[in-house]
């Protein structure tokens, strides 16, 4: 009978100990996979990017949508072959000084699919002296705008692990939007990620 207690208290104990393990686990995951967890548990697909621009759609598709644009005179080429310029409109009371540019450009896959964006802004008055449109100023004008282009949830802080920063993350279903830690005084970088993608990727 002795023995019996025995291997039931050591039994007990330690499923004590795993579902305290498991519940310490649950506890160190980061707000950030938590976010990304609950987001993909909903199985809500958000594929729409810029200008009608999907993840999904070929390469081709992206040039002959910018050759489009281009030809309406809505977009430019911008500074490097690589990317496509926009200028934003100017908010009301603001001066073209203060005025953003926007470049991007698609992120494709080895069968040349869009999984994602990449964008840079920065203001088009920008000088090394004026502190007032230097990155870290323009941060939350970007997010304004990501944040009027997509509706959905807010973006969360994390602490960037490899490089100094912070990352401003904000997730909706399976799209992901990461404004990057600042580079220098006058970009902001954004990428926009399929997560589905990414985590396929991973496995």
């Amino acid at each position: 009978m002795k023995i019996q207690v025995s291997i039931g208290l050591k039994s007990s104990v330690k499923i004590l100990i795993a579902l305290l393990f498991m519940t310490q686990v649950s506890c160190e995951k980061s707000e950030y996979t938590r976010l990304v967890e609950r987001e993909m548990d909903k199985n809500i697909v958000n594929d729409s990017l810029i200008f009608g621009m999907k993840f999904g759609q070929t390469r081709k598709l992206f040039f002959d949508q910018c050759w489009k644009l281009n030809n309406q005179k809505i977009i430019n080429q911008g500074s490097s072959n690589k990317f496509v310029e926009y200028k934003l409109p100017i908010k009301e009371g603001d001066t073209t000084r203060n005025a953003i540019t926007m470049l991007f450009y698609g992120i494709f896959n080895k069968q040349k699919i869009m999984t994602g964006m990449d964008m840079r802004f920065h203001y088009v008055g920008w000088s090394l002296w004026n502190k007032s449109l230097q990155s870290d100023k323009l941060v939350p004008e970007v997010k304004d705008s990501l944040k009027s282009w997509f509706p959905g949830n807010d973006f969360i802080i994390v602490p960037a692990k490899k490089t100094k920063g912070e990352i401003h993350v904000k997730v909706d279903g399976n799209r992901r939007i990461v404004i990057e830690p600042l580079k220098d005084s006058r970009e902001v970088d954004v990428r926009i990620d399929d997560l589905r993608y990414l985590l396929d990727k991973s496995k």
